[in-house]
């Protein structure tokens, strides 16, 4: 009796060592990446979703080596918001990937607001602890429209 209550109570172990990370759950944490910025600024979501190994690859400027380099410049845009959403993603093993179509819609003093749009593309890594964190972060604004 004690061994068949003993394998019950380890079922839900098992289970959990048998579940895989999906592309999905890479949509979901593309997402709260980009909510929990929204909220909380881009300096605290970088330190909180980019890997210490991240590397960020601006338009126009050099690309930012190493977590630290990344937080020296992340700052807020004032009256500026900037929202993503993935398009299409992979995944295998302990990489993942996900790209997307970004806008930045910021509010002038007149009231009216200026949109620029863009792509990106983040590559993700499953971390010691599980977790998974950013480790390049690329984006590009589109031509604005003729």
């Amino acid at each position: 009796m004690r061994i068949i209550l003993a394998l019950v109570m380890l079922i839900p172990l098992f289970a959990r060592a048998q579940e895989k990370d999906t592309v999905e759950m890479l949509f979901a944490l593309d997402k709260e990446f980009m909510e929990y910025r929204i909220e909380h600024g881009t300096y605290a979501a970088f330190a909180k979703y980019l890997a210490p190994e991240a590397v960020t690859l601006p338009p126009g400027a050099q690309p930012k080596r190493g977590l630290e380099a990344v937080l020296r410049d992340a700052s807020d845009q004032p009256n500026t918001t900037v929202t993503w959403a993935p398009e299409a993603g992979g995944i295998s093993e302990d990489l993942g990937y996900t790209w997307g179509l970004f806008s930045i819609n910021t509010s002038q003093d007149d009231g009216s607001v200026t949109k620029q749009h863009g792509k990106y593309t983040t590559v993700w890594k499953k971390q010691d602890s599980g977790e998974w964190k950013a480790i390049v972060e690329s984006f590009s604004l589109n031509p604005p429209p003729e």
